[in-house]
C-alpha cells in the first residue's frame, strides 16, 4: 500500500478533503487566461454578419445552430471560473443592450491575451490595470465625440429602419432589410413596450413570408361551429364556461320521478338564461379560461356566438389588452365597458398550422405580433432571438438616440487615438494604454478575417484613413478585393449606448480577472459517478496515492 502523503502546510491543510486551492502566477492565471482565449477563439468566427455558425448539443440533446454568441454561451457547460465569469459579462451585456455580446467577449479576451504578454515580459500586474483603466477613461471620453447622426423621431420607421439594419444584418445578412422593417412596424407604437410584442413561429414557407399582425394569434381552433365573426364583441372569462362542479361528494334524495326530471332542467335553464342574457348584451364571442361544458357549447351555436378555450393566464391578459376587453372571474353578464371589441375573428391555417386570428385590421393595437415563417425549426429558433433583439436595441434607442459608425470604424478611430496617448505617456502605464489599442483593432480585423478578406491590406488602408482624420471608414463588406467605404454614406450605424456599456463591461471583467491571486474550488456535490473502465471511478484524482 502506498505511504500517506500529507498536506502541505498553510491554507491548504485548513480546507477540506476534496477542496482544490491554486496559488501563483501559473496556476491562477496563465492556466485560466488560457481558458478565456480558448472561449474567445471559439466566438471569433461568429463576429459580424459574416461570421460562422456553430452547431452546439446540450445534454438534453436539442441542438443549437446559430452564430448568436449569448445563445452560444447559455448552452456552453464551462469549467473555468474565469471562462464563466467572461460568460457572465456577456449575458450581462445581452440584458442590458441586446446586442454586442460577441463585441465584450472579443474585447475582454483579446486585453486579457495581452496582459499574458505583459506579465511574462515582467510588467507587474498593478501597472497593468492602471493603463487599462486610464485608457478606458479615455475611449469613454473619446467616443462621444464620434457621435454621427443622431435619431430624430423613434416612430418614424424609415429611420428606425436604417438603425436596425446593422443589428439585424449581424444576425441574416442577406436579410437585414427586411428583418429590420419587421421590427420597425411592430415597435410603431406611442405607448411602445416589449413585453407587448410577441413572436409567433410557423415551420414552412421561407423567411420573405413572415410579416407583422395588429392583433393576435393563438395555436387553436373555435370549440363551436362557428368560425368566423365580423365587427366581435369579446367577454373573457379566467373561470369554465358552464355550470360548475362540485368538488366534495353530496347525496341528492328524490321523493318522485317529477324532482328527478326538474333537477335536469333547472341546470340547463341556468345554462340557456347565461348564453341568451349574453347574446342580448351584443357579446358574439366567449374567451372561457377553463373547460367548456357541452351544453354550454349547444347554446351558444345556437345563438351564433363563438366560443374559444384559451388555458393560459398569460395569453388571457395579453388578449384582453388586445381587444380592451376586462377579464371577469365569474360567468356572469359583462357590463358594455367590460366588453372588448375587435374587427375580425376567425380561424385559419397557415402552413400546416391551425390557429386563431384576433385582427384589429388598421384599428390602433397596443399589442403586434410578429409572424415568423421558416424552413427548420433552427431558424426560426435564430429569426426569433433576432426580433428580440432588435426590439431591445429599439427599447435603447428611447434611452439614447446617438449612433456611431459602424463597420469596425469607431474601434478604429479610438484606437488611433489612444496610440498616439500611450506613445507620449512617461510612466509605465503606457504599455496598458498601447496593448488597449492593439485590442481595438483586434474587431475590424476580425470582421475583415470572416469576411475573407486580406487582413492586413484592410487594415493598413483603414489606418491610413483614419489618421488623415476620416474617422467615418470602415470596412467594405460582401466583395472580394479589400475595400473601405464611409459607413454613414452606406447607413452602416451602432447605438451609442451599445458601444458604451460593451467597453465598460469588457474592460470591467479584464481588470477583475487579473486582480485574482488565488483560486480554491470546493468538491462538487452529488451522488457517485457513473461506473467506467478507471477501477477509482468514485474517486476526485487528487484522492488518489
Amino acid at each position: 500500500m502506498a505511504a500517506h502523503v500529507p498536506t502541505a502546510p498553510g491554507l491548504p491543510q485548513m480546507l477540506k478533503a476534496g477542496m482544490k486551492y491554486f496559488s501563483g502566477l501559473q496556476e491562477t492565471l496563465f492556466t485560466n487566461l488560457m481558458a478565456c482565449k480558448a472561449l474567445m477563439h471559439c466566438l471569433r468566427t461568429c463576429y459580424g454578419p459574416l461570421g460562422h455558425n456553430k452547431l452546439v448539443i446540450n445534454h438534453l440533446g436539442k441542438m443549437f445552430h446559430s452564430s448568436h454568441a449569448a445563445t452560444i454561451l447559455k448552452e456552453l457547460e464551462l469549467e473555468s471560473p474565469m471562462a464563466c465569469l467572461l460568460r457572465s459579462a456577456a449575458e450581462t451585456q445581452q440584458e442590458e443592450t441586446g446586442d454586442g455580446t460577441s463585441f465584450v467577449v472579443l474585447l475582454a479576451g483579446a486585453l486579457l491575451e495581452n496582459s499574458e504578454k505583459l506579465l511574462r515580459s515582467g510588467l507587474s500586474i498593478v501597472h497593468i490595470r492602471a493603463g487599462y483603466d486610464m485608457a478606458c477613461k479615455e475611449v469613454l471620453r473619446l467616443l462621444p465625440g464620434l457621435v454621427c447622426v443622431m435619431l430624430k423621431n423613434p416612430h418614424n420607421q424609415e429611420e428606425v429602419q436604417c438603425v436596425l439594419q446593422s443589428i439585424m444584418g449581424s444576425k441574416f445578412f442577406s436579410y437585414q432589410k427586411f428583418l429590420s422593417k419587421l421590427v420597425a412596424t411592430a415597435t410603431d407604437h406611442l405607448d411602445f413596450n416589449p413585453d407587448l410584442i410577441r413572436v409567433f413561429k410557423v415551420l414552412g414557407g421561407s423567411i420573405l413570408n413572415s410579416y407583422v399582425l395588429e392583433g393576435m394569434l393563438i395555436p387553436t381552433e373555435a370549440e363551436g361551429v362557428i368560425k368566423r365573426v365580423e365587427r366581435a364583441r369579446i367577454a373573457a372569462y379566467c373561470c369554465p364556461f358552464g355550470v360548475s362542479k362540485m368538488v366534495a361528494k353530496n347525496m341528492v334524495m328524490f321523493e318522485s320521478a317529477t324532482q328527478l326530471k326538474n333537477f335536469g332542467k333547472k341546470e340547463e335553464n341556468l345554462i340557456a338564461e347565461r348564453v341568451l342574457g349574453l347574446a342580448k348584451a351584443g357579446v358574439n364571442v366567449i374567451v372561457a379560461g377553463g373547460r367548456v361544458d357541452s351544453l354550454a357549447l349547444f347554446y351558444a351555436d345556437r345563438c351564433r356566438i363563438m366560443v374559444v378555450r384559451l388555458p393560459s393566464r398569460l395569453q388571457l391578459q395579453q388578449l384582453c389588452k388586445t381587444v380592451g376587453a376586462t377579464l371577469l372571474y365569474k360567468p356572469e353578464v359583462p357590463s358594455p365597458e367590460e366588453v372588448g371589441h375587435c374587427y375580425r375573428v376567425y380561424t385559419t391555417e397557415i402552413g400546416s398550422t391551425v390557429v386563431l386570428v384576433f385582427s384589429q385590421h388598421g384599428t390602433p393595437c397596443p399589442l403586434a405580433t410578429v409572424v415568423l415563417r421558416g424552413t427548420t425549426g433552427e431558424m426560426l429558433d435564430c429569426l426569433e432571438v433576432a426580433i428580440q433583439d432588435g426590439v431591445q436595441v429599439y427599447k435603447n434607442l428611447g434611452t439614447d438616440v446617438r449612433l456611431l459608425p459602424g463597420a469596425g470604424a469607431t474601434e478604429m478611430a479610438l484606437s488611433v487615438r489612444l496610440s498616439t496617448l500611450g506613445m507620449y505617456y512617461p510612466g509605465c502605464e503606457q504599455y496598458g494604454i498601447l496593448e488597449f489599442s492593439q485590442a481595438l483593432k483586434t474587431l475590424p480585423a476580425t470582421l475583415a478575417d470572416n469576411a475573407g478578406l486580406p487582413v492586413n491590406e484592410i487594415m493598413a488602408k483603414m489606418e491610413i484613413q483614419h489618421q488623415l482624420g476620416n474617422q467615418n471608414t470602415g470596412i467594405l463588406l460582401g466583395v472580394e478585393e479589400a475595400s473601405t467605404m464611409d459607413a454613414v454614406t452606406e447607413g452602416v450605424l451602432d447605438p451609442f449606448l451599445v458601444k458604451y456599456r460593451g467597453i465598460v463591461l469588457a474592460t470591467q471583467i479584464a481588470v477583475t480577472l487579473l486582480d485574482v491571486s488565488d483560486i480554491m474550488m470546493a468538491k462538487k456535490s452529488g451522488g457517485p459517478k457513473p461506473r467506467g473502465d478507471n477501477p477509482n471511478w468514485d474517486k476526485e484524482p487528487d484522492a488518489l496515492d
